[in-house]
């Protein structure tokens, strides 16, 4: 998969994400949504990392708080994230 396509996704859920929610709460969001994503399509953990914090520019830390969850954990963070905005 393509850094290209990696970053339109990751944009993708910025520009979708509810307008309630803060900046840190969709870059929350967008990070989650697309370690999932990236994850589901195959690609490797390390380079879900690297392109979260080389290329789109995340804290390594918020990148670190969500890469090894599961698949159930994620969507339960990202639950927790769009139930602030509604």
């Amino acid at each position: 998969m393509n850094r290209t396509f990696m970053n339109g996704y990751y944009q993708g859920v910025v520009e979708v994400a509810p307008a309630a929610l803060s900046a840190a709460h969709v870059e929350e969001l967008a990070v989650t949504m697309t370690i999932q994503h990236l994850r589901h399509a195959g690609v490797p953990i390390s380079t879900i990392h690297d392109f979260l914090t080389n290329d789109i520019g995340v804290t390594p830390r918020l990148v670190n708080r969500f890469i090894n969850m599961s698949a159930a954990e994620l969507e339960a963070a990202q639950a927790r994230v769009l139930t602030i905005a509604f």
